[in-house]
């Protein structure tokens, strides 16, 4: 599993020392590409953002791979305003979350839930709410998988995001 943009970096080497493609895709689903790309928009303008990562109990990645790629691409927009650092921080500090990239992250495992990646934005009387949700099925995911099946090979080395081979 890619943690880290280290794993990225490593596996972008050997991409390209063997003339390989490799496209690396959190999650497949067309709704959740939409999600990182319209939050990529928001971070434009709103310097306050965190994410909330959702899905059922027995789910052992934690954030998923999805909240930490547009945790890695919200970053690359801007790093969101601290309002307190964790310095000034009274009571348990991991109940902010995880920061990833400079991003405040929060990860739910609980029952009742599938795969759900909300990013949450926030402006002095006014918050905007994106969020993906997915049911229980792999129907979500099938449209982008052959995508990424019929694309992989136009490219070598590494591309990072479903969008990265999509045509808007």
């Amino acid at each position: 599993m890619v943690t880290s943009d280290k794993d990225y970096s490593e596996i972008e080497n050997t991409a390209n020392k063997n003339n390989a493609s490799v496209l690396a895709v959190g999650n497949f689903a067309i709704s959740v590409v939409l999600l990182q790309m319209f939050s990529e928009m928001a971070a434009k303008y709103i310097p306050n953002f965190e994410i909330i990562d959702y899905t059922h109990e027995d789910k052992i990645d934690s954030p998923s791979g999805t909240a930490r790629e547009l945790a890695y691409r919200l970053s690359n927009i801007q790093k969101p305003n601290k309002f307190v650092t964790e310095d000034e921080l009274i009571g348990e500090k991991s109940s902010r979350g995880a920061n990833l990239n400079g991003v405040q992250v929060h990860s739910v495992r609980l029952p009742g839930h599938v795969i759900s990646i909300e990013a949450i934005f926030g402006l002095k009387d006014e918050k905007l709410s994106i969020r993906h949700d997915s049911g229980a099925s792999a129907e979500p995911y099938v449209k982008g998988g052959l995508l990424a099946i019929e694309k992989v090979g136009t490219f070598k080395g590494l591309k990072r995001g479903l969008d990265s081979v999509m045509e808007f």
